[in-house]
């Protein structure tokens, strides 16, 4: 950990690039992901980062960086508000023209920041690519996501699944002004401020792995996928309730165009029927029809409006569907 002076508005690098970065609990993997953050050949940051109540070494690890590089900024939580309010208060936090966001567990390449600011243009929002590694750092040979990656106007496409993940992204000011009032309501910071972005056609795919995304149990996107221990049917009533509940929040938050936004109203009129029925052929006719607003992501578009039409009921008379 080399000392650093202190934080310049405006250095040789460009604008100031302000890295929110969450914490709670992550002794274990810690440590790599700070030094790839200070790492960084693009030099003019601040790195604000926000602990939310961790009980393990992970402070006292964050206390020995701060007190090597002053571009780190620590906070710590007096109550612990979960990773989407901690997100928000460490954007917040920032004061950079770009704001990157951080997990405590993954790994940037050094240019990561660099190659960002130099392909974000006039977007509001870009976002990398990234390949997986194991627990033990192993390079996995799988997909992630497994989503087509869009860009451009795009806001329906991100409502029934995400491509962006928020360690890939680098953002500027200008979006926080949309996204930030209904940010906390919002079940994943990422998802909203990537459809935030879309909703202007400010959204940008950039070409380039930079990062090494880390699966294990711990993480928050791979543990939601692990075994379930409750029945199928309730974990699908579950879901169509927050998905409800989240197509709600989009629809209230003002960021959509009228025909954007009388569309989706439709959409969630005929998906909460998926809790009373056996097979949803009303919600699969509209996303058919309307395959180019709601569809991108999706490589087997069929396929996968099946599978998502499968009301409640279809799984308590085949419980092991």
């Amino acid at each position: 950990m080399d000392s650093k002076e202190n934080i310049s508005i405006v250095g040789c690098d460009g604008g100031l690039v302000s890295i929110a970065m969450c914490t709670f609990n992550g002794e274990q993997y810690l440590v790599e992901q700070l030094d790839s953050i200070v790492s960084q050949s693009y030099t003019n940051l601040e790195i604000v980062i926000v602990d939310d109540c961790s009980s393990d070494g992970t402070v006292d690890i964050l206390k020995k960086y701060a007190k090597c590089d002053r571009r780190i900024r620590l906070i710590c939580n007096d109550e612990n508000l979960g990773f989407v309010r901690n997100f928000e208060k460490a954007i917040n936090e920032c004061r950079g023209e770009f704001i990157a966001l951080a997990d405590q567990d993954d790994i940037w390449f050094d240019e990561k920041i660099s190659r960002l600011v130099a392909d974000i243009g006039e977007n509001w929002l870009i976002y990398s690519k990234v390949a997986v590694i194991d627990s033990g750092g192993v390079r996995q040979d799988v997909e992630f996501p497994t989503v087509n990656r869009l860009e451009g106007y795009c806001a329906l496409s991100l409502i029934l699944n995400n491509c962006v993940t928020g360690h890939a992204c680098l953002m500027r000011r200008e979006l926080l002004e949309l996204a930030m009032p209904a940010m906390s309501k919002m079940p994943y910071h990422d998802q909203w401020l990537a459809i935030v972005a879309a909703s202007r056609g400010k959204l940008k795919a950039g070409s380039e792995i930079l990062s090494l995304y880390r699966k294990h149990n711990s993480n928050a996107v791979w543990s939601a996928k692990s075994k379930r221990r409750i029945p199928k049917y309730v974990h699908v009533s579950n879901k169509i309730q927050k998905t409800c509940d989240f197509i709600s929040l989009v629809i209230s938050s003002g960021v959509l165009d009228s025909d954007e936004r009388g569309l989706l109203e439709i959409l969630y009129r005929k998906y909460i029927r998926n809790d009373i029925v056996f097979f949803n052929y009303e919600l699969k006719r509209f996303l058919l029809s309307n395959h180019d607003k709601f569809l991108g992501l999706f490589k087997e578009k069929e396929r996968y409006v099946k599978r998502l039409c499968r009301g409640k009921w279809y799984f308590i008379l085949i419980p092991f569907a």
